[in-house]
């Protein structure tokens, strides 16, 4: 059986079209007046009738003519027509104001913010100085893993991915669309862009990705991060690291990072591998954090990287304000309902009254 729960916090009602109620007083007003125009205009009319009789016409005059009018039955409606048509309109008026009632607070938007990862390719990632479940992996299926993870976690973000190598290139750009992105995911590769480290081209490309997309989309205040993901082994490239650094510091755009890597020797995997051995440079990953001002991480085990996820997420927030949002019933229908009873009942009053008063007179005796 249904529950009709009527809520009697009057602060939850409100009008979302409350312009129409000035319709009620015109409508009441013109209900008042148009009976005395209407009588003023009867009796001028009867006068002027009386003083332009045709002569061409037999005609009958009597001195108590005048009081022949007090005898004439009255063309107007009681005043319970006036009361009845009234209500009618009041409850139409209502309802073209859209009355409505407010509920619970809707969840809060997604933040706006657009977040570039910036991913090292390098062949330095293909080292195997992680041990996972007792088994060694290489640092780029743990990068992997952790883009994977911010990915998942960071709903309702736009995010991109950038790739670098000997140079850096855009792999998939700005988009909400997760599905692609763990996709595209999936095939980077170490070395795909290259043997070598071109770190500072690659910050450069993400400040003029992010800078740009906001400047064609001005019309949303988007909060823009850039989260570095790389084990900075011999930085090359054109680019400097450290100017990268400050042009997106000039751009306003904080610059996180995550040491992909051990940081000593010791973790260096014993076997002929053909490449040198080189830990993580958390110098350089430090220092290129600090000059925007953000934080650098180590990706040292999985409770660090759910730590890092965590902190940048909320660290990151959209801080302009978003006006809160509450669920809306509309209960305009209710007035039409009970308008179009009250009209259907005043009808088949009518059709009563009319068929009993024709009854009376067909049988009176």
């Amino acid at each position: 059986m249904a529950v009709i729960n009527i809520d009697l916090n009057w602060q939850n009602y409100f009008l979302a079209q409350p312009g129409w109620l000035w319709l009620i007083p015109v409508f009441i007003f013109t209900v008042l007046l148009i009976p005395k125009i209407k009588n003023k205009y009867m009796v001028i009319s009867e006068s002027a009738g009386l003083a332009n009789i045709s002569h061409n016409k037999p005609s009958l005059f009597h001195p108590l003519i005048a009081l022949l009018n007090t005898n004439k039955k009255s063309t107007t409606h009681p005043p319970t027509h006036a009361v009845f048509y009234s209500v009618i309109f009041t409850l139409l008026v209502i309802a073209l104001s859209q009355p409505v009632r407010t509920g619970k607070k809707l969840p809060d938007p997604p933040q706006e913010r657009d977040i570039v990862f910036i991913v090292d390719t390098s062949v330095s990632m293909i080292l195997r100085d992680y041990i996972l479940n007792g088994e060694r992996i290489d640092r780029m299926s743990l990068l992997k893993g952790v883009l994977s993870k911010f990915i998942s976690k960071l709903k309702g973000e736009r995010m991109s991915i950038i790739v670098f190598g000997d140079n850096a290139y855009t792999l998939v750009p700005l988009t909400s669309d997760h599905y692609l992105l763990q996709k595209m995911l999936s095939r980077v590769q170490a070395t795909m862009a290259g043997r070598f480290n071109a770190i500072g081209e690659a910050i450069a490309l993400a400040v003029k990705q992010a800078t740009d997309f906001n400047t064609q989309n001005n019309k949303t205040k988007r909060k823009r991060v850039l989260v570095l993901l790389t084990d900075a082994d011999q930085p090359t490239g054109k680019i400097d690291p450290d100017v990268a650094a400050n042009l997106a510091s000039k751009a306003e755009l904080p610059l996180y990072t995550i040491a992909i890597g051990a940081t000593s020797l010791a973790a260096e995997e014993k076997r002929q591998s053909g490449l040198l051995y080189s830990p993580v440079d958390l110098n350089l990953i430090n220092r290129l954090s600090g000059i925007t001002g953000a934080k650098s991480y180590q990706a040292g085990n999985p409770d660090a990287l759910e730590n890092a996820i965590q902190e940048i997420n909320l660290h990151e927030t959209n801080k302009h304000e978003v006006k809160p949002l509450y669920y809306r019933e509309a209960l305009y229908f209710w007035f039409l309902i009970a308008a179009l009873i009250i009209f259907s009942l005043g009808q088949l009053m009518f059709i009563f009254k009319t068929t009993i008063t024709k009854s009376g007179t067909d049988f009176r005796p």
